[in-house]
């Protein structure tokens, strides 16, 4: 999926290498999440346990920045900028949380775990829990809103799976803020363009006759403009994606390690 040249032409022309950039990611992304990976966590040792959770994770976020990306790329294309501030917070939400579990919560106990040189099934056992209140953490009564739909599934036990509380995003936030100030004023703006704030309705309005109007098709999208000031922030963003999701395949530990 790719930008189209009335978005090109209305960008800062200094914005070109970033759109490429962010195409590449795209299809980067389109390639590796093809697979389709059957839930199916249980009958297993603790050993293919962590291996399956982090292959599960490593498809859920290359899927989930896949459809952000897509996103993205289409409310530009469809100069829907309000999307455009929903998916930018969502990417930042999104990252939070991943670096927030791998870097902060499963890195010191994968470490201690290697420390030395074999790992059992019982250092395993104490990743395990993070990586399944990873993948199924949520506030929401998902087995109550779903429960006949999950009772006609042969994979699925609703009681077990969904009773994980997940991580306030702001905790995740505040983690990565302490090691990246900028992810402070980011986060703030884009927060801004979805509430029903300013930022939001400044993300429908258009400059006509150097006026502010709201709505309608006349004059340019002051959206337009936050796009010019914001893009090259999010795109940034990805540089912290490739580092985790890479991490996530770093975290498997070699057989000849495994103590079981």
């Amino acid at each position: 999926m790719k930008f189209n040249s009335q978005i090109r032409q209305q960008m800062a022309a200094d914005r070109g290498p970033l759109l490429d950039k962010f195409e590449a990611i795209t299809e980067r992304l389109k390639q590796n999440s093809s697979i389709t990976l059957i839930w199916e966590p249980l009958g297993k040792d603790e050993h293919d346990l962590y291996d399956y959770y982090l292959d599960v994770l490593s498809v859920v976020y290359l899927n989930k920045y896949y459809s952000l990306c897509q996103g993205l790329i289409e409310a530009l294309n469809t100069e829907n900028y309000l999307i455009y501030g929903l998916i930018g917070r969502a990417m930042i939400e999104h990252t939070a949380i991943l670096r927030y579990y791998l870097t902060s919560k499963m890195l010191p106990l994968v470490e201690m775990a290697l420390a030395d040189g074999k790992v059992t099934s019982e250092e395993v056992q104490e990743i395990i829990p993070w990586l399944e209140k990873h993948l199924t953490g949520n506030r929401f009564e998902w087995n109550i809103f779903l429960a006949d739909y999950f009772d006609e599934l042969d994979n699925i036990q609703s009681g077990h799976i969904l009773k994980n509380s997940q991580v306030n995003v702001i905790t995740c936030l505040e983690k990565w803020i302490k090691e990246d100030q900028s992810i402070t004023h980011l986060y703030e703006l884009f927060s801004d363009l979805v509430h029903p704030n300013l930022g939001s309705t400044l993300m429908i309005s258009r400059l006509t006759d150097n006026q502010i109007g709201i709505g309608g098709n006349e004059g340019k999208p002051i959206g337009l403009e936050i796009v010019n000031r914001t893009f090259s922030k999010l795109l940034k963003i990805f540089e912290e994606v490739q580092y985790q999701l890479i991490q996530i395949k770093e975290f498997k530990f070699s057989k000849v390690l495994r103590v079981y």
